[in-house]
């Protein structure tokens, strides 16, 4: 049978029509292998080039193994930049030639991690450099930065100064995932910003702004220098065909160099290759030699360059779940590739089991227990059960929506919110900096009363300082103050990226809402949730700060929960913007006798059903309300949430280019699937987009 007795997936048929053998013959692999857990995330509907995402790509040394591409029919010569994200960069000095009004920065990148990012003076982003020429030191001064390139959050980024120090940033749309090769380029034509990844326009913003030239800041590669010539921001991960030209690239000019190494052209002003034979990194077209430093190396693997361009797949939208009625399905991809006729296919498949549900808690208003000692048991009973039972219920993320204490005057109700908080922070094997939590200033916890900004009670006790050295805390608006913040949260693939923002009885300013709408863009693979103190009122109408936040978050396709408390009753409205849902929901109990008895909410997330069910539970009393505003499910897109990892059920060796399929037998019912393929052309290996489906 293909499901053991717990109805789990064991091994279902695959079958390869497209093959002209039978089943055994043409499919190499049949057996249940992990492909390192998830697959490269990709853009809805287009497949992403995963070539090299270990140095040799797996998939690419099976390949050259198979009967479609023999070992040595391609023969890949590739050497990178290796850069360790501590303190390795390469730095070409002051290279005044590179100096520019107009340019374009291109490279080939693999993040292989976070990497440190670096501050380039007020209004400017903060980026894990890539490449720099130079950064801000003092606004206006003649130590400015000329340019960076970079990653900001998961997106690519860049920014400029000009000669007043004024900066004039642009940051992108795409996810960059770790371990795949991307290239990435931007360009300034003296007006307008261009960003590129994988030869296609990601965004694009006017400017109308000069850059600076008159720094002497040196031009590096993993890092960004100073005019003394110290680092700051380091990049972790490889770097292969850095090329700079001294005019702006049309997205044509950079779709079709992308697969080359160019070493000449109109306008270009610099280009190092990183390869085995240079022995460094020698500027191959001009005098702007690079130097190494720290942990920065040549290293085998590399951008697959000079065979053509890697296979397209086209498939169905990953954004739709397919229902299927029978018991079996096909799966298929459709393959261009101008440059190959022969491939290998692949298909990956994985059940998403209710083994994979994940739970966030959300203290409502916490001000009484705060205030009156007889109460405060139901706040250090709210923190103890969330950490007793974080393994029952896969708890991954707490949410406080504010007024943590009630007289922000008041120091011992600060302390006894510091205690029960610190409860979360215990250390563990499960959880070795604490439970990962977030909080927003409420209208208490501002003086004057519910003033914005009027947090230096709220920021001595949970300001950025308490949460330093805790990687799930991401950062804040403003510098050493929390009354802006944001946090992740992970649950199997899936990152949860929180935003809290702080209490206001009017529309938020647009510099905050423009600043949380893009940490959301920075991760446009997470799933988007927003809290601040009030955002309903008691009949589910906005607020006015609420139908700001509403007004900015709803056209960022990621963003699909609103969380409040403030008034204090139970409510909750569903909004429909574009065909996206977000759902804003109203919880607190403070009204109610002893302080709200210890109410809080649980959210339990299920990624098999595309759903999250809401309960209302004391912990104190060992009560759930049950009622329709206390209990509740909303349908939600989980979409790469889950452990499982994906099985290669079989390979097609040599694979129809035309039209790639398989059939999937013994499906079990009222389960859902997720799969998605890889295909190689023997040099190149692309992966499509997971793709998703539900049986009746």
């Amino acid at each position: 049978m293909p499901h053991d007795r717990f109805g789990r997936l064991v091994l279902a048929r695959l079958s390869v029509p497209a093959c002209s053998l039978s089943l055994l013959a043409c499919s190499a692999d049949t057996g249940e292998r992990d492909v390192n857990g998830a697959p490269p995330s990709g853009s809805e509907g287009a497949a992403t080039d995963i070539s090299n995402t270990n140095d040799v790509a797996e998939e690419s040394a099976r390949a050259r193994e198979s009967v479609a591409c023999p070992a040595g029919k391609v023969k890949v010569d590739a050497t990178s930049l290796a850069l360790d994200g501590e303190d390795g960069y390469v730095t070409m000095g002051e290279a005044a030639g590179l100096a520019l009004e107009r340019f374009t920065l291109e490279a080939w990148v693999r993040r292989d991690g976070f990497g440190v990012p670096f501050a380039n003076g007020e209004g400017a982003p903060s980026l894990v450099p890539i490449a720099s020429k130079g950064r801000d030191a003092a606004d206006g001064s003649s130590g400015g930065g000329n340019y960076a390139l970079g990653f900001a959050g998961d997106v690519l980024a860049a920014d400029f100064e000009d000669a007043t120090g004024a900066h004039h940033p642009i940051a992108g749309k795409t996810e960059i995932p770790l371990g795949q090769w991307h290239h990435l380029a931007a360009s300034y034509d003296g007006a307008a910003w261009r960003l590129f990844v994988d030869g296609q326009l990601d965004a694009a913003s006017t400017q109308n702004a000069t850059p600076r030239t008159d720094g002497v800041q040196p031009f590096a590669v993993g890092s960004s220098l100073d005019a003394r010539g110290v680092p700051a921001g380091f990049l972790k991960g490889r770097v292969d065909e850095v090329r700079i030209w001294n005019r702006a690239l049309g997205e044509g000019e950079v779709a079709d160099a992308m697969y080359r190494r160019v070493g000449r052209g109109a306008g270009l002003a610099g280009r190092w290759a990183f390869d085995k034979k240079d022995r460094g990194a020698p500027d191959s077209v001009g005098s702007s030699h690079g130097t190494m430093a720290g942990g920065a190396a040549l290293a085998g693997g590399g951008a697959i360059l000079d065979v053509g361009r890697p296979p397209a797949l086209r498939g169905e939208s990953s954004s739709a779940l397919r229902t299927v009625a029978g018991r079996n399905t096909t799966l298929h991809v459709n393959v261009d590739d101008p440059d190959s006729a022969e491939f290998t296919a692949s298909f990956h498949v994985r059940q998403v089991s209710g083994g994979e549900d994940f739970t966030i808690v959300v203290l409502p208003d916490t001000q009484y227990y705060s205030r009156y000692p007889e109460w405060s048991k139901y706040y250090y009973d709210q923190t103890k059960w969330i950490m007793n039972n974080a393994k029952a219920y896969n708890i991954v993320g707490v949410i406080h929506n504010g007024d943590i204490v009630d007289q922000v005057h008041v120091e011992a109700q600060w302390k006894v919110a510091d205690q029960a908080m610190k409860t979360l922070e215990a250390s563990s094997t499960s959880f070795p900096h604490g439970m990962p939590y977030g909080t927003g200033a409420g209208n208490h916890d501002q003086d004057p009363f519910g003033t914005p900004g009027g947090t230096a009670k709220y920021n001595q006790y949970f300001g950025p300082a308490r949460f330093r050295g805790r990687p799930y805390f991401g950062g804040t608006y403003a510098a050493n103050e929390a009354d802006e913040n944001w946090v992740t949260f992970s649950a199997g693939g899936l990152d949860i990226v929180l935003v809290d923002l702080q209490y206001s009885a009017t529309a938020r300013p647009a510099a905050v809402l423009n600043w949380t709408k893009g940490i959301f863009n920075q991760h446009p693979d997470a799933f988007g949730i927003v809290n601040s103190h009030h955002i309903l009122n008691a009949d589910a109408a906005f607020s006015a700060a609420g139908k700001s936040i509403y007004d900015a978050v709803k056209t960022v396709p990621n963003v699909q929960l609103l969380t409040c408390g403030h008034i204090s009753a139970e409510n909750k409205r569903s909004d429909v913007f574009n065909g996206r849902t977000i759902h804003s929901m109203l919880a607190d109990y403070q009204s109610r006798a002893n302080g709200g008895g210890g109410y809080l909410r649980i959210w339990e997330f299920s990624p098999r059903n595309n759903e999250l069910t809401v309960r209302s539970y004391s912990p104190t009393e060992n009560k759930f309300e049950t009622d329709a505003n206390s209990q509740f499910t909303l349908k939600v897109d989980l979409s790469g949430a889950g452990n499982a990892a994906f099985k290669t059920l079989a390979t097609a060796d040599p694979a129809d280019a035309s039209h790639v399929e398989a059939a999937l037998e013994g499906l079990a019912p009222g389960q859902t699937y997720e799969w998605y393929a890889t295909v190689t052309d023997c040099a190149h290996t692309v992966t499509s987009p997971v793709y998703r489906f539900k049986t009746k």
